[in-house]
């Protein structure tokens, strides 16, 4: 018998991966082969803070499905060469985006998309 406590209790750790499919889908492919992303035409419409969280969160479904990329986090280089932004771009988004709790740093200064803001970071791309 449940007190109703434990259905509180969720794993920071687990992907809702029906929830990172539904983000990514309309913007970009994974390509497995080449380990990257794919951009689709809706992504050029997208500011420069919503390609950067997509783009992250894309390195989270490709861990996920066991790619071979090392590890979910990026470096603001990696951010940089495989989104195509500009460095004075990227920089300044991803210390919003920290300020903001949309991603985190390690302390090897890598950006990652923590899993409780993939839903925030859903309504933001839907603009509401």
């Amino acid at each position: 018998m449940s007190n109703g406590l434990e259905d509180l209790v969720v794993s920071g750790k687990e992907l809702d991966k029906e929830l990172v499919a539904e983000v990514l889908s309309p913007y970009l492919r994974l390509d497995k082969d080449a380990c990257s992303i794919r951009p689709l035409g809706p992504w050029n419409e997208l500011n420069a803070k919503e390609k950067i969280l997509l783009y992250l969160i894309a390195r989270k479904a490709m861990v996920a499905l066991g790619f071979d990329l090392g590890e979910e986090g990026a470096t603001p280089n990696e951010v940089i060469h495989d989104t195509g932004l500009k460095k004075g771009t990227v920089h300044p988004v991803l210390r919003d985006l920290l300020t903001d709790r949309m991603v985190d740093q390690s302390k090897d200064k890598r950006y990652s998309v923590p899993n409780y803001a993939i839903e925030r970071i859903k309504n933001v791309l839907s603009h509401e």
